[in-house]
């Protein structure tokens, strides 16, 4: 099944191989051709075979250069290596545009009518023009542009924040004081997996969300998480991707119900901004409730392999977990409400007192986070960096992908054990002690939330749900049986890997704390969520 999910990743970046018609020779100042024993199609071939680790392959053939160009039959796609050139394509929007892979997926994945993509790809807005920059520009008045801002005002920093984050931490909570006296049996993947996609539905859609108490829904989303590429052929869905079909469209008729009743009004902000962006601009109600399987896919699949993984890797080492045990201590206090004894767990000092938490969260990510952007050249442009010595040309129409795989694992960023983890590696004393040049590499070779103005605007978001959600999970309980697997193989499109397997674990409470009940609150703390995040391409 591999094959036909590449060959739909393939459709929806628009690496147009047979279709964008570039010059038919290399320019000298284009990064260099790396050559295929199969001329014309061999890398489409590699790509399939190998998919997300292919590019991180090739760049093992040539860890020198910075970047390299794959040629298919007439067509070109540039895969940039250097840290400094990879941040440079994150600020340029206007030559390296997103949005077209945006519009593409929408019809492909989502089942969105011809009148929707008609308002997608802009062709609604006032002033649209057909020979003019796509979706009016990437600042222009369309409806993708207002719905990305309102997201990221949504998702960042400020009272919007706080809510969603409240919200999905009660629940978290909840989840948490259910486990009883006595051990549980379970797998620790799908279990993680149940409570961070009920608690974020909740956040999101508020109390009638319609996953709470349906574990038949829950399923479903993540059987089209499984097989979601394999939509986007639009080839014989029931066929090749029942699962995923099918899921969708128990998706699409929970949601068409929850906003027949109005329940969007009691949902967060983010809901109800953009329930009203997509009135405002004309989408059906079917396509409303088509778009919601996007919304919480996006908000769940990457923070459980997270969580996943950065648990594994925490209960693997116990001298790790001691001390980060310890530290989740010092943002713990004990205290008694309505007779009842609770841990109030302040998240708001996650930053400032759990700097091994913290840092093992990114070692985490770097680890096994190997998302790809991938961006259209729309316009022939120079690839340049002030802390790049190289300068290339690129030409358009092509492709640029900017695979976080090649630099989170390189050995010229990280060291000789770039590929083990370190948990200690973003301690800020541990950056504190490196030569100038190692951090700025290493600040602008770690990029697992994408860059410029596609920058996930959840990050914030998932960071908080997942430190929260390790920290009580250390401190509060004892898990036997927890290994680190063996990493799935990741197919195109995906940013986190899974594990090859679940593990099943036997999870009970921590003797001193069997009768707590768990309370997260944001306290007064200060943070630097520039920081925390490691939102950074210094120069």
């Amino acid at each position: 099944m591999f094959v036909p999910a590449a060959v739909a990743f393939v459709l929806a970046v628009g690496v147009a191989a047979f279709f964008n018609k570039g010059k038919g020779s290399c320019e000298t100042r284009e990064p260099p051709v790396l050559g295929s024993k199969i001329p014309l199609f061999g890398h489409l071939i590699g790509m399939l075979r190998w998919q997300v680790g292919y590019m991180q392959m090739l760049s093992s053939k040539c860890p020198s250069w910075p970047a390299f160009t794959l040629r298919i039959f007439s067509s070109r796609i540039y895969v940039i290596c250097d840290p400094s050139l990879i941040q440079a394509a994150y600020r340029n929007a206007k030559a390296f545009d997103f949005g077209s892979f945006v519009v593409e997926s929408s019809e492909r994945l989502f089942g969105i009518s011809e009148h929707g993509m008609k308002i997608i790809r802009g062709e609604t807005a006032p002033g649209y023009d057909p020979h003019g920059p796509f979706l009016n520009g990437n600042n222009g008045y369309s409806f993708l542009n207002e719905d990305h801002r309102l997201m990221v005002e949504a998702l960042s920093p400020g009272p919007a924040l706080l809510d969603l984050n409240r919200a999905v931490l009660d629940r978290v909570a909840g989840s948490l004081n259910g486990i009883g006296s006595g051990k549980e049996n379970m797998g620790l993947y799908r279990w993680m997996r149940n409570i961070i996609t009920i608690a974020s539905a909740e956040a999101i859609y508020g109390p009638h969300n319609p996953f709470t108490g349906n574990d038949e829904l829950v399923d479903a989303l993540w059987h089209f998480e499984a097989d979601c590429t394999l939509l986007m052929l639009q080839f014989l869905p029931t066929f090749i991707a029942p699962n995923a079909y099918y899921g969708r469209i128990k998706i699409r008729e929970a949601f068409a119900n929850y906003y027949a009743k109005g329940y969007q009004e009691e949902a967060s902000m983010l809901i109800r901004s953009h329930h009203d962006g997509c009135k405002k601009w004309g989408f059906s109600d079917s396509d409303i409730a088509n778009f919601e399987v996007s919304t919480l896919f996006l908000a769940t699949t990457n923070t459980v392999s997270t969580s996943f993984w950065q648990l594994s890797y925490i209960l693997s080492d116990p001298d790790l977990l001691r001390e980060i045990r310890t530290e989740v201590l010092r943002v713990v206090k004990r205290t008694t409400r309505d007779g009842k004894d609770c841990a109030v767990v302040d998240t708001t000092l996650f930053q400032s007192q759990c700097p091994l938490l913290v840092s093992s969260f990114h070692e985490t990510l770097r680890l096994v986070g190997a998302a790809t952007s991938v961006r259209s050249v729309v316009a022939p442009t120079t690839l340049s960096s002030p802390s790049s010595s190289t300068t290339y040309s690129l030409q358009s129409p092509a492709v640029i992908q900017l695979p976080s795989g090649v630099t989170h694992t390189s050995p010229a960023i990280w060291g000789p054990d770039a590929n083990t983890f370190n948990p200690g590696r973003f301690l800020p004393k541990t950056k504190a002690s490196l030569d100038k040049d190692t951090k700025r590499k290493q600040a602008q070779g770690y990029f697992p939330f994408g860059g410029g103005k596609h920058l996930c605007p959840g990050r914030h978001f998932a960071t908080t749900e997942i430190l929260a959600f390790i920290a009580a999970i250390v401190l509060g309980f004892d898990v036997e049986g927890s290994t680190v697997p063996e990493r799935a193989f990741q197919k195109l499109g995906t940013g986190v890997r899974k594990p090859v397997c679940d593990v099943d674990v036997g999870i009970s409470r921590r003797a001193g704390w069997e009768d707590v009940k768990w309370v997260f609150c944001l306290g007064k703390g200060e943070i630097d969520f520039q920081t925390l995040v490691q939102d950074s391409d210094d120069e």
